[in-house]
């Protein structure tokens, strides 16, 4: 079975607009033609279009001789993938429910267990998470007809996260107990790391402290061992409020302020304004209000930014009982806020209830009038369509203008680094060399290094030096130069034309380039690691948004 590669991230229409109507078009011509004509040559142009779009990592290729069970199975099973991920959760369901049978007749326990999985996920997003139960079980079955204990480890998560979802946590713990149980077969130390994680959230939510901190520490043990310090400074916080609540106050708010220092220097701005909401929580019920107000302040400027409607309801309720005795005119204010807030979520989690139910219960009235929707505006969705089309081919070239332009700069500031790093070892022999002569020093070449190609390659030094420990934030940097955040911006800036994260981006991808280069039996997640990224799905978009091309290509390009 090939690496499943689900992209789950949110489609911005911005970015449907410039590139993926155009593109969409041949993967879904493609599988019109298989329908029509079910034969392995329609099905390998599928499987190329597919590739094409970088969903799939490798291609996949099916024999002449195929059975059409194979076939159909095979094609179906990619087409509930590609639906998914465009959430056109209909098509995708259509799709999945199709393959899936066929998987079980062609034998192909491994993409059976994948559709079944898949299927749990389609119905998450559809909001039926008595049907999505139903197919996370079957993929656990699945699972343990194989015996792979990570991979039971994992469905047991999906499912102890399926009745999180549904608020059953009586139920959750019962799949998250299972899943520990196997995951503790396995050495997979990332796996452990999850599942411990959610078996954290469990038991938060059961209310039972000494299970939360018990798992929470093991998770962070975890991390520390794994060295994956936002990771870890993630797991200090759920930590922390488990302390709170066994009224171990000094222990949580020294978790508190390890992992705030941490999240500090990270992009991960919402784990850290919930840090600062369970900061002002063990303040206020340590009656240190001053200390515990300043606290709620730094998480609602974060959650205000981030329009986290859930967290900064927390955080007003907090200021409100924190600034009775101090500003009770303030107080009042957040207060109001507070109950606003409160009166959007329950509107909001009574008209979400209300949708779940009637997917649940009533999904063939729900889709027929759907239908009969579709037929109303059919007219005015072909005249959308055209006019559509016609402004992605547009938006599809100026893309591509901007990219090309895009990558030409980039290759400039690699080219910039690479010979920077020149630079510093011609200082670094000449000052050697200077060292070493005490006459005639007039003799001497000249070092022709301008103050920023200095502090640039002091910059390239500094973030190498720092890339396998993840401790290159430009807060960091800087503070190794001895300069203020501000300052450092602004002569990266100046030196550059780039800001400071594209400068040290573009250091990570040219190291990342190199060890594809020389080293190409190491494993990604290795070279992610090494790159500076915590894991090889981030590293791989990255990657591909800098080249052009995903790792894997990359390396077969260059052999």
């Amino acid at each position: 079975m090939l690496t499943l590669k689900l992209r789950r991230a949110t489609l911005y229409l911005a970015m449907f607009l410039s590139v993926a109507v155009a593109h969409a078009q041949n993967v879904d011509n493609a599988l019109v033609s298989f329908n029509a004509n079910p034969t392995a040559e329609h099905a390998n142009v599928f499987f190329e279009a597919l590739l094409s779009e970088q969903f799939i990592d490798e291609p996949i290729r099916l024999s002449a001789d195929a059975d059409n069970k194979v076939l159909s199975s095979s094609v179906w099973y990619w087409a509930a993938e590609w639906y998914y991920d465009r959430q056109d959760y209909d098509q995708a369901e259509g799709y999945a429910l199709k393959a899936l049978p066929l998987c079980h007749a062609t034998g192909d326990k491994t993409m059976e267990a994948d559709c079944a999985s898949l299927l749990g996920l389609i119905y998450v997003r559809l909001g039926n998470f008595s049907a999505a139960a139903t197919y996370a079980k079957q993929c656990n079955e699945l699972d343990l007809e194989s015996g792979d204990a990570s991979n039971i480890a994992s469905s047991y998560n999906t499912l102890a996260g399926i009745y999180m979802s549904m608020r059953q946590p009586d139920e959750a713990e019962r799949y998250i107990l299972k899943a520990v149980e196997y995951v503790e077969k396995t050495d997979n130390l990332p796996r452990k790391a999850v599942i411990y994680g959610m078996a954290s959230e469990v038991y938060q939510h059961k209310n039972e402290p000494e299970k939360t901190l018990y798992y929470a520490t093991c998770a962070w043990e975890i991390e520390k061992q794994l060295g994956r310090p936002m990771h870890a400074a993630i797991r200090q916080t759920q930590r922390a409020a488990a302390l709170t609540t066994l009224e171990r106050y000094d222990e949580s708010e020294q978790c508190l302020k390890e992992a705030i220092a941490v999240l500090e220097q990270t992009d991960n701005r919402h784990s850290l304004g919930i840090a600062y909401n369970h900061l002002g929580d063990l303040y206020y019920v340590m009656g240190r209000n001053r200390e515990g107000a300043d606290a709620y302040y730094k998480a609602l400027d974060i959650f205000v930014e981030q329009h986290d409607i859930y967290n900064e309801s927390h955080t007003r309720k907090g200021l409100r009982e924190t600034l009775r005795g101090i500003n009770p005119e303030e107080a009042l204010l957040h207060g109001d806020r507070f109950e606003h807030l409160r009166d959007t979520i329950y509107d909001h989690e009574t008209n979400q209830n209300l949708s779940q139910y009637a997917v649940q219960y009533d999904n063939q009235n729900l889709k027929q009038q759907q239908a009969k929707d579709k037929k109303r505006y059919i007219s005015t969705t072909v005249i959308i369509c055209i006019s559509f089309l016609i402004l992605a081919a547009i938006l599809s070239i100026l893309y591509l203008r901007q990219q090309k332009r895009h990558r030409k700069h980039l290759g400039e500031l690699l080219e910039q680094i690479e010979q920077l790093r020149k630079q510093s070892a011609a200082r670094k022999k000449l000052d050697d060399v200077k060292s070493n002569t005490s006459d005639n020093e007039d003799d001497l070449p000249s070092e022709n290094i301008t103050d920023d190609q200095q502090m640039l390659a002091r910059v390239v030094e500094l973030v190498s030096a720092e890339l396998e420990s993840v401790n290159f934030s430009v807060e960091h940097i800087a503070t190794k130069m001895n300069m203020s955040a501000s300052t450092f911006r602004r002569r990266i800036i100046s030196a550059t034309g780039d800001s400071p994260k594209t400068f040290i981006l573009a250091i990570q991808m040219e190291k990342a380039e190199e060890l594809l280069r020389i080293t190409p039996p190491m494993p990604l997640l290795d070279i992610s690691m090494k790159c500076g990224f915590a894991e090889a799905g981030s590293f791989a978009r990255a990657f591909r948004r800098f080249y052009g091309l995903t790792p894997t290509q990359f390396r077969e390009q260059k052999k």
